[in-house]
This record gives C-alpha cells, sequence and structure tokens, in this order.
C-alpha cells in the first residue's frame, strides 16, 4: 500500500473536491484520480461518490477514514521512533574486557555488533576483573565480560556468555601426558608455574591444589600464559590453566590434560543494577541474546 495515496485519500475526503485537493497536495488532477483509482482498485471498494463539483465519501470510504488516518499516524510516530533510536546509537558505547579475548570470541562479537550498528562508536577497554568490576561501579564503562569467581559485586547483573576449564599444562614428555584426565593430587610433588598472584586463575588453582590435599610448591608467576607456557616446554615445571586460550594459542610441546573432578569457570557479561541501560547498551545486551 502506497502511504502518500493515503494521505491523498484523507485530503481529499476532507476537501471534497479535486482541483482543491490537487493544489493543497501540490500535484495535478489527474495524477490525485489516477491514485485514488489506484488505491480503490487495491481495496476492491470504490471510497467516493462523484457528481460533477463534488466528491463524497461513500458508505465504504466512510469506514476507511479512520484507519487510514491511523495507518498514516503510526507511520509518522514509527518514523520518528527510528530517527529517535538512530541517534541514540551514534553515541559512544564503552565496553571492558578481561585480557583474553579472541579464545572466548569476545573480539568477534563485538565486530560482528559493530556491523550491525556501524553507527555505533565502539570503545573497548581491557583491565583485569577487579579493575573492571570497578569502572562498573564507577561508571567508566557500560558492560563487561569478566570471569566469574563467584565473588563479583552483589550490585551487578550477569548474561552468561562462555565457559572453560581448568587442564594440567604438562610437557609433552611428562607420564601423565597422554592421561584423558587426571587428579590434581597426582602433580602434589611437581613444581608449579601460575600466574600472577591476585589473578582469579592464580587464587583458583592454588585452592584447588589444597583442596585436592595440597600445598602447591609455586617456582614460578608472571603476567603472561605465553611465558608459563615456554618454561613448561622447558621443564621448568607444571600448570594449571583453562583450556581454551592456551588451545588457542596451540603450543608445540605441551599436553593438555583436564583435571578431575572438573574444575569449570564462565565468563559473562556484567552491567551495573545501578545504572539504566542506554539504548545502545540494550542493543548490545539483545545482540548478545540473539548469538545464544
Amino acid at each position: 500500500m502506497n502511504i502518500h495515496h493515503l494521505r491523498e485519500f484523507i485530503t481529499l475526503a476532507e476537501v471534497q473536491n479535486y482541483l482543491e485537493a490537487a493544489e493543497e497536495l501540490f500535484i495535478s488532477q489527474s495524477t490525485l484520480s489516477k491514485h485514488i483509482q489506484a488505491l480503490e482498485k487495491e481495496l476492491d471498494v470504490s471510497l467516493f461518490t462523484r457528481s460533477t463539483r463534488q466528491v463524497q465519501l461513500s458508505p465504504y470510504g466512510n469506514i476507511y477514514l479512520p484507519y487510514a488516518k491511523k495507518i498514516i499516524k503510526d507511520y509518522e510516530e514509527s518514523l520518528s521512533k527510528l530517527e529517535q533510536f538512530k541517534n541514540e546509537l551514534q553515541q559512544t558505547i564503552t565496553i571492558g574486557t578481561i585480557p583474553i579475548m579472541a579464545s572466548y570470541g569476545i573480539t568477534h562479537t563485538i565486530m560482528e555488533f559493530r556491523k550491525r550498528f556501524p553507527q555505533t562508536k565502539v570503545k573497548v577497554v581491557e583491565a583485569d576483573s577487579q579493575r573492571l568490576i570497578n569502572m562498573l561501579d564507577n561508571n567508566e564503562c557500560d558492560i563487561a565480560f569478566i570471569r566469574d569467581d563467584h565473588q563479583v559485586d552483589v550490585e551487578l547483573n550477569d548474561m552468561p556468555f562462555a565457559s572453560d576449564y581448568l587442564v594440567a599444562v604438562l610437557p609433552k614428555a611428562h607420564p601423565l601426558a597422554k592421561e584423558t584426565s587426571i587428579s590434581l593430587n597426582s602433580l602434589a610433588h611437581e613444581n608449579f608455574l601460575f600466574l600472577q598472584k591476585g589473578t582469579i586463575l592464580y587464587d583458583l588453582s592454588v585452592k584447588a591444589c589444597q583442596k585436592a590435599g595440597f600445598e602447591p610448591f609455586i617456582s614460578y608467576t608472571g603476567k603472561r600464559a605465553e611465558n608459563i607456557i615456554a618454561l613448561v616446554q622447558e621443564g621448568m615445571g607444571v600448570s594449571l590453566l583453562m583450556r581454551k586460550p592456551i588451545a588457542f594459542l596451540n603450543p608445540k610441546g605441551i599436553a593438555l590434560v583436564p583435571i578431575t573432578p572438573k574444575i569449570q569457570t564462565e565468563i559473562k557479561l556484567y552491567h551495573s543494577k545501578n545504572h539504566q541501560f542506554t539504548p545502545i547498551t540494550k542493543a548490545f545486551m539483545d545482540f548478545i541474546a540473539e548469538q545464544k
């Protein structure tokens, strides 16, 4: 249905004269007549009764007029809402994320969102989990991808995004390297290489060892998993790391052996309960939900 034809029908119904209606609409009388006829053909009714000087609404026209006015009103409101939403999406969304992005699909998700909403400016901030929580509390970022350690601020809401599990990172020559899974206490006498103290993985690994009945001897802590992998390859010790980031790096000379019982963590998308969603933030959350 042509929206312009509806406007012309309403104008003609109000003016009741083809010449006056055509002048008001800035079109020719013959064009107006063709458009009205096209609308009548589409509806399969005569909307007007015609005389030499005036046109009047037919019974069908009387019934249809309020609906035509409502269609025009709804159409104009929809355009206004779309324009408002387009303007809102031209603002900036700040997304916080843990450093490990690619292996959990975070980088891909952000880029797909940018393709969906090219008018939106996307700012990505990388930080550790505690810093990200503080940023959400202080409204320094709109949302953040954080590894859940079950101690996240109660003032935050979350949405599941990805999961991962802990594996033993062993040299290929290690006696347990070919096992399908191992219990942690089988590594009790090993030298452990961990990510630095204060990280979620450090705390998770130490607590897992303690739960397995031993205190791990930690011979190295560092900021980068790549350095830990290199040291494992050289035979300095073993490590406990999440599987997906290490598998993503695809290093040679090591084995990734799952721990039993399974120790799993979740990557979640967090936002503050105290800060109202912006239209951009809601669009991003809806986009994430749509991908699941």
